[in-house]
């Protein structure tokens, strides 16, 4: 789990949030939670958990990769602010592949129900060196299904690398489309290789929170349990967005301010 700010953002990626410790988020200042996984929505208590966390007036963004949310998607309505489907490619026999089970129509009908369900889906896209090729075809999908779609690197730097500075105008280029969400400080850590254990730009016990699934705190990552924040050979370029898209919200470097001005666009065409 992750906070920005004054303790004033959660992300989840394997937590089974209980009302005790949705009440102690909320007494700490939290006002969002971000579910991941795994998958979310293969719990089945996911709808009373939502429930909870609204209890508490704590906004929600959940990803899931949509096989499963057509079974749950009345339970579900009205308590997701932010709804993220992920798709690794453009093309069925591709994403298919990619996943291992045939679902590239499962979710895109789960989009378009989500549509009608009055939710405002976002399709995830994960760029790795392969899948960046087919990024004029997600947008292209994108836009015939009328959402947004968020370009997201894959956490694994050696998933990025290949991704040189032509790879990375390439992204960059898509921010002038009316339906890319692209956060720039992003491409320009990925251009300098992630974190550097010497200088660390994770700022992980700042601006996150850790729970683990029996409700235990860990820090200052899940992936760097009781180390050093940043130093530990775990944390060499490091690129887990979840802690480290936090982390630009600290410090005045260029990290920063191109996290807020991707911020300002990205909630802009949002509008």
């Amino acid at each position: 789990m992750w906070r920005d700010g004054e303790s004033s953002t959660v992300a989840s990626g394997t937590v089974v949030l209980g009302k005790e410790v949705f009440r102690q988020l909320k007494k700490e200042g939290v006002t969002r939670v971000n579910i991941t996984g795994g998958e979310p929505l293969l719990r089945e208590d996911i709808p009373e958990l939502l429930q909870q966390a609204a209890h508490y007036s704590l906004r929600i963004t959940l990803f899931t990769n949509g096989i499963l949310y057509a079974d749950k998607a009345n339970s579900l309505n009205g308590l997701i602010d932010k709804l993220f489907f992920s798709l690794d490619y453009p093309f069925a026999e591709m994403h298919d592949r990619s996943r291992g089970v045939e679902c590239f129509h499962t979710v895109i009908k789960a989009i378009k129900l989500a549509q009608e369900l009055g939710q405002k889906p976002i399709i995830n896209f994960t760029l790795t060196r392969d899948s960046v090729l087919y990024l004029p075809e997600m947008v292209d999908l994108a836009e015939r299904l009328k959402v947004f779609v968020y370009l997201n690197p894959v956490y694994d730097f050696s998933g990025t690398q290949g991704f040189e500075t032509a790879t990375l105008n390439h992204i960059r280029y898509y921010l002038r489309r009316k339906l890319v969400l692209i956060n720039l400080a992003i491409l320009e850590f990925i251009k300098a290789g992630g974190n550097k254990v010497i200088t660390p730009r994770c700022r992980a016990t700042e601006t996150t929170i850790t729970v683990l699934p029996d409700g235990k705190r860990v820090g200052p990552c899940f992936f760097n349990q009781g180390g050093r924040r940043g130093r530990e050979d775990i944390c060499s370029s490091c690129l887990r967005w979840p802690y480290i898209v936090p982390s630009f919200s600290r410090g005045f470097d260029k990290y920063f301010w191109l996290n807020l001005v991707s911020d300002k666009i990205n909630k802009f065409k949002a509008r």
